[in-house]
């Protein structure tokens, strides 16, 4: 693990509501520090909240290095590209998120970084692929609102919120 990992990851924890333990309104898990419990129930750090204690930041660390950042750990992937792509993976899952950079490269989308996507990687211009990839993100989030009202548009401010976060600190800080 690396600077750069460390600043999106202490990122994303803020974003996700920090080392804190709740419940979103349509979900029917608790969540900690940003890690869904129906959907990573094996995660160690549940043993220590089922005690009533707080996990080690190393064990949310390591989930998110493992689960997030290591899919776009590649020499080809410039680091405020690598940060944006992780803290969209920790939102809206790690293929999706793939899916939305290479429609940004102008590759198949098909969701796995091959050969081709990091050649596409390599020469693409940061900033520009940066305000490309939050205007297709900010598209995903409209098309999942349109597509389940009722469940999604509870979520659009604050993903949109998000997004421009993410943008601005981006900006700024890595």
């Amino acid at each position: 693990m690396n600077e750069i990992f460390e600043k999106a990851f202490r990122k994303v924890v803020e974003l996700e509501g920090g080392f804190k333990l709740h419940k979103n309104p349509t979900e029917t898990a608790v969540t900690y520090a940003g890690i869904y419990r129906k959907a990573h129930p094996e995660w160690e750090g549940w043993s220590y909240i089922d005690r009533n204690e707080i996990p080690p930041t190393d064990l949310v660390r390591k989930f998110y290095y493992e689960n997030y950042w290591k899919h776009f750990d590649y020499p080809q992937i410039k680091d405020k590209i690598k940060a944006v792509l992780f803290e969209s993976a920790v939102n809206i899952g790690v293929i999706p998120t793939i899916k939305l950079a290479q429609q940004v490269l102008g590759v198949v989308t098909d969701g796995i970084i091959g050969k081709k996507t990091l050649k596409a990687f390599e020469s693409v211009n940061e900033s520009d692929f940066i305000k490309d990839f939050i205007l297709v993100r900010i598209a995903f989030y409209l098309g999942l609102v349109n597509k389940n009202p009722k469940r999604y548009s509870l979520y659009l401010r604050g993903w949109l919120n998000r997004v421009f976060e993410v943008l601005n600190w981006i900006s700024k800080e890595v």
